[in-house]
């Protein structure tokens, strides 16, 4: 939302160098931020598609462990 607000009000063809430098850096920040929140959206949807994690058979998940096995 911020983009579509800031962008028309950038001077990026300022004859100010300050002005135009700091058009470049919000840009480069703005897309950073857009970039990180389609990254996150991306690798979410692939761990939902993603295959359910191994599963021990039954005889190895309920085995009983002993003092031995903790030291």
């Amino acid at each position: 939302m911020l983009v579509f607000y800031g962008l028309p009000r950038l001077p990026l063809l300022a004859d100010k160098a300050e002005a135009v430098l700091f058009s470049i850096v919000w840009l480069g920040f703005a897309l950073l931020i857009i970039g990180a929140n389609l990254y996150q959206i991306i690798s979410e949807r692939e761990e939902r598609n993603a295959a359910p994690p191994f599963v021990l058979p039954q005889r190895e998940r309920t085995k009983k462990r002993t003092q031995h096995d903790y030291e």
